[in-house]
């Protein structure tokens, strides 16, 4: 398990807005029953009480506010009302879960050092190209926010990973269990890895604009072909965002680029500068890189990454165990809430 930046944050607004993008879920954030949205009320109200620990409509506010810093353009400026009425309940109930976590986590006096936390900080997972506090920063909190947002996860963790000491270890015959039971899913299929420049030109441009973008796209082509530098010409001309500062590279299975595209990428001979390729997006200079056969592994291949599976999802198991256990003896109000 693995201290999130913001984990609380961070995970309201995947599971609430970003339904498609499914990272693993922090330690803090188990399944939670499906509440209705909060009614607007004062920021001192009193929101919730977690054993005699009283969370206010103030702290929900402020979990909001930095999710929406998170999220940035994102969410449409007339759908932010909306969001934050539906995201209020959730959030409410994530802060629920983890005072009582932490407050379980004090009385069993667990603490974190100062080595912990330099640890954490220094393993901390952050964006390409970010350093530790620019990431931070953006999700809305200074410094000091920050470590005790960190301080506070890793005592849920050292309390949730007790939890888990007495799971019972994955066999080899565990292991070959899933190994024979989920051939499909450990299959492996044709992949390739290209690169491509994509000069662009609008859905619906007339002759003119189109051979305009082929001129270009062939002076490159032909540069690439003379010994230019692939990634830096896909660098300085690639109208594909989402590549060009990767040198244009992808690596991906059939049935999920255009025809087209994928056509030419599994097709061309390795190395190659292929033709200019057509698709709705443009004219594309792809060059082929390697290209690997579909293929089931052997049981020593993934062994591993079986074993690693299991003993998380066996940890997975025991901690949701134990949180239910809690809920169930915890004394949880929420005033006002039908």
């Amino acid at each position: 398990m693995h201290v999130r930046l913001s984990m609380i944050v961070a995970a309201v607004a995947v599971a609430v807005y970003a339904a498609d993008e499914k990272p693993a879920a922090p330690v803090a954030t188990p399944a939670l029953p499906v509440l209705p949205a909060l009614k607007i009320v004062a920021p001192t109200s009193v929101v919730a009480v977690v054993n005699g620990v009283e969370i206010r409509q103030a702290e929900v506010n402020e979990r909001l506010d930095k999710i929406m810093t998170m999220l940035g353009q994102r969410i449409p400026a007339e759908q932010a009302g909306m969001f934050r009425a539906q995201a209020g309940g959730r959030v409410l109930d994530e802060l629920v879960m983890q005072t009582l976590l932490l407050g379980t986590a004090e009385k069993a006096k667990l603490e974190v050092t100062a080595d912990d936390l330099k640890k954490a900080m220094k393993d901390l997972p952050v964006p390409p190209g970010q350093t530790v506090e620019q990431t931070y920063l953006a999700a809305g909190m200074n410094k000091e926010e920050f470590e005790k947002e960190i301080t506070t996860g890793l005592k849920i963790q050292k309390l949730l990973e007790k939890q888990t000491g007495a799971v019972a270890k994955v066999t080899e015959a565990d292991v070959k269990k899933f190994y024979d039971e989920n051939q499909a899913r450990l299959a492996q299929p044709e992949t390739v890895t290209a690169r491509h420049i994509l000069v662009k030109f609008d859905q619906g441009a007339d002759e003119k604009a189109k051979a305009k973008a082929k001129e270009k796209a062939e002076g490159l082509r032909k540069q690439l072909q003379n010994g230019a530098d692939f990634a830096k010409l896909a660098k300085e001309h690639s109208d594909d965002p989402g590549s060009k500062n990767t040198g244009g590279e992808y690596t991906f299975p059939r049935g999920q680029m255009v025809p087209a595209f994928e056509t030419a990428a599994f097709t061309q001979p390795l190395k190659e500068i292929g033709p200019l390729v057509e698709t709705p997006f443009g004219y594309h200079i792809i060059q082929a890189l390697s290209k690997n056969t579909a293929k089931t592994p052997t049981l020593d291949e993934v062994k591993d990454k079986i074993r690693e599976h299991l003993e998380s999802q066996g940890k997975g198991q025991a901690v949701q165990k134990y949180i239910q256990e809690l809920r169930t003896k915890a004394d949880i109000k929420y005033p006002g809430r039908t």
